[in-house]
């Protein structure tokens, strides 16, 4: 351990990246979720979606750990309440893989090539997004050993802009698919249509909560 994390205590940001790698494990199966629902296979929707609920109560485990160990810290390198807020908002990206993946049991909507093809450039976006957020929570330790400076505090936060510029194409091709969705040649039924909003409001979520995750980070960075 550097001199910096000999004298204030050991670093917290290993277990947020344990909580983020079973995270990523859930929204990794969503995706599969997701992909099994483009291509209307429809038999493999509900399994996928077990599987999403089961890892999200494995974050959810490590998450109670997690609050249960801070609990007992006397002293951390970091503000106790900034590592809760991450914590937090991890935990609602796992929530949200669930959300998505039990969202597509409970209809079998129309998936029309042309909504498909839009709808799978909206969600990449929003998965690159939580990617990139990924990257920011994975490269909390080296800013510790840098004493939040330097060359690495320089590229995290290239990579928060970044994820910002993320979200925001995520939101443009949110609307523009929205429009697709609500066009009159598509012809959805009421039921059909809630379902393809729920959907992409659920789906839009992820760059959303990537980006909040990516400020929490960046206000670690402006803190020291």
């Amino acid at each position: 351990m550097s001199t910096i994390g000999k004298l204030l205590g050991k670093s917290p940001f290993g277990l947020l990246q344990r909580h983020m790698e079973q995270v990523s494990k859930c929204v990794v199966k969503m995706e599969e979720s997701l992909s099994a629902f483009e291509q209307g296979n429809w038999d493999e929707i509900e399994p996928l979606a077990d599987q999403v609920s089961r890892l999200e109560h494995q974050a959810d485990q490590i998450k109670d750990e997690i609050r249960n160990k801070l609990r007992h810290r006397f002293f951390m390198p970091v503000d106790r309440a900034q590592i809760l807020d991450i914590l937090t908002i991890q935990d609602n990206l796992a929530d949200t893989a669930e959300d998505v993946s039990v969202l597509l049991t409970f209809r079998q909507i129309p998936n029309p090539p042309i909504l498909v093809t839009e709808f799978q450039k909206f969600r990449d976006s929003n998965i690159h997004a939580f990617h990139l957020t990924e990257v920011v929570i994975n490269d909390l330790d080296e800013l510790l050993e840098t004493g939040f400076g330097g060359a690495e505090a320089e590229k995290v936060r290239t990579v928060i802009h970044d994820i910002a510029y993320a979200e925001h194409q995520a939101d443009v091709l949110q609307r523009n698919l929205l429009k697709t969705i609500l066009s009159d040649k598509l012809n959805l039924c009421a039921a059909d249509l809630h379902m393809w909003m729920q959907l992409v409001k659920q789906v839009g979520r992820l760059s959303n909560l990537s980006e909040n995750l990516a400020d929490r980070a960046g206000m670690t960075l402006d803190l020291k």
